[in-house]
């Protein structure tokens, strides 16, 4: 009895290129495409990526600055107290040091919750708009009027702001990238965040030696620029074509992609239902950026480093740090892309954890002497050049592609509230712990790190799936399909395939 051999359908469909003759209608053609995958030919997506990720350089910009007043002397005379005794002769209350971090968390923690729904009303773009205006209104706060009261509004409004920026431009680079560049993109959130974080404590570095408020009103007044310049540009930008679409506009949402995509573009097939397990993956997920420790790096890095090591300047440990982290970030597109997220997120936690465990115990052995000083600026650098590198981009990353389309944008609002209560509850405890005034563990604080970037490997390799060059809706399917979390990346997707067939014979029936 003849038999006749067939070849399995190539799911990995992203791609058409209709200028090359790889665009065949053919399904068991292996080298099907449905649009441009190379750098160039996605270049206006791209720089709106660049553009759209500028809004991270806030929630950086911030956390860099707000980690250097607690050692500026002109901060500290309007909002903390004389002390002789102390290094600089000032000092700063366990109070002062939570609220003034934690309530930015606690801020986030409740627009990242509203910000799902939200912008499934306004859109994207109408919720970075939202995150801008309370920005300008927390910058004005807090420069204007010189009170304890203000400043606690003014951090919490800017709270307000972050959560709004980072969920609405995460939602926007997820729905408008086509899979092969969402790496890409992540890499620019995680660029943007840690290039704002090194050049708030350069700013502070620089402002550091004036006595009065304009040490500290400097800083604070760099906030105003993106906020300006992007409520400008985002008026000529489109809205996310997977929004459109969902919302019934689907001629608006093909314009969208074609401008997104310059005119190569896939269709828009969407998804719908509530997976509970999708939905405590991406939770997990993005609780990572809590999990890792990086909060406590960032914002109390430099009076951690002053506390540890006394006879070093804190204030360029600080810049040596944030420099590092930042290397750390340019350093991902030569693997994004070519390794798994996988074994990158795992490997993440893994180092991670060791750097933090470095630290605890070289402040076990040898308290404060300078040598101990060395090893801990060292292991921070590491730490956060390797977080900056793996964790801290590819946990958001991951986080948004694993829910459904229909209830992404509710389902990353969410993650991101639970992440971001952690983050406030995390920063609000801090000071406890390291404050000579509370507990005074100084560098043993770092234990506690060491135990989560352990779970975080734990958790990845259990849990996470691998997203690694599949589209949205190849994910979803495999999640529909309930396919194990190790055979994700072998898995061939049926499901897509009528959908993308149908999208090349029209664009090569418009080719014709």
């Amino acid at each position: 009895m003849a038999t006749t051999d067939t070849k399995p359908v190539q799911t990995h469909l992203e791609n058409v290129d209709t200028g090359t003759k790889e665009a065949h209608a053919d399904p068991t053609q292996s080298t099907l495409k449905i649009t441009r995958d190379s750098w160039w030919d996605n270049k206006k997506g791209i720089f709106i990526c660049i553009l759209i990720n500028m809004v991270n350089f806030e929630y950086g910009l911030d956390q860099g600055m707000v980690n250097g007043f607690q050692a500026m002397g002109g901060f500290l005379q309007d909002f903390g107290y004389a002390d002789p005794a102390l290094p600089g002769g000032y000092g700063i209350t366990t109070t002062m040091q939570q609220l003034i971090t934690s309530l930015v968390s606690a801020g986030m923690f409740v627009t990242t919750f509203a910000a799902g729904y939200v912008t499934s009303k306004i859109g994207r773009k109408g919720g970075i708009w939202v995150g801008f205006a309370f920005m300008i209104l927390s910058v004005t706060l807090q420069i204007a009027v010189i009170n304890e009261g203000a400043l606690y509004s003014g951090r919490l409004l800017l709270g307000f702001a972050n959560g709004f920026l980072v969920v609405s431009a995460q939602l926007y680079m997820q729905e408008a990238m086509p899979s092969n560049l969402r790496s890409l993109s992540f890499t620019l959130y995680q660029f943007w965040i840690s290039f704002g974080g090194m050049l708030g404590v350069i700013i502070n570095n620089e402002t550091k030696n004036r006595l009065d408020r304009s040490s500290y009103r400097i800083p604070l007044g760099v906030l105003y620029i993106i906020p300006v310049v992007l409520s400008v540009i985002l008026i000529w930008l489109p809205e996310t074509p997977r929004y459109l679409a969902s919302r019934g506009n689907y001629d608006e949402a093909a314009q969208s992609l074609r401008f997104l995509r310059d005119k190569t573009y896939s269709d828009l097939m969407m998804f719908q239902g509530l997976d509970l397990k999708r939905t405590l993956t991406a939770l997990g997920i993005a609780l990572y950026s809590a999990a890792n420790g990086v909060p406590f790096v960032i914002q109390y890095g430099v009076y951690f480093f002053l506390q540890s090591s006394p006879s070093s300047d804190p204030f360029q440990s600080g810049i040596i740090v944030t420099s590092v982290g930042l290397v750390g970030v340019l350093v991902t597109p030569l693997f994004t892309g070519k390794i798994g997220k996988r074994p990158i997120l795992m490997t993440g936690g893994i180092v991670q954890a060791l750097c933090m465990l470095g630290i605890g115990l070289s402040y076990t052995v040898r308290g404060t002497d300078p040598l101990s000083g060395r090893v801990i600026l060292a292991m921070a650098a590491i730490f956060l050049f390797t977080a900056s590198a793996t964790t801290s981009p590819f946990s958001w990353q991951v986080t948004g592609e694993v829910p459904t389309q229909r209830l992404r944008s509710y389902t990353l609002g969410f993650s991101s509230a639970i992440t971001f209560l952690c983050g406030w509850s995390i920063t609000f405890t801090i000071p406890y712990f390291i404050n000579p005034t509370a507990l005074n563990w100084g560098a043993q604080y770092a234990y506690i790190w060491f135990a989560g970037n352990l779970l975080i490997a734990v958790f990845t390799f259990f849990v996470v799936p691998e997203t690694n060059k599949r589209t949205l809706e190849e994910i979803d399917e495999c999640y529909v399909n309930r396919v194990p979390i190790r055979k994700f990346p072998s898995y061939e997707c049926v499901g897509t395939v009528g959908s993308r067939m149908e999208a090349v014979r029209n664009i090569k029936g418009e080719s014709n």
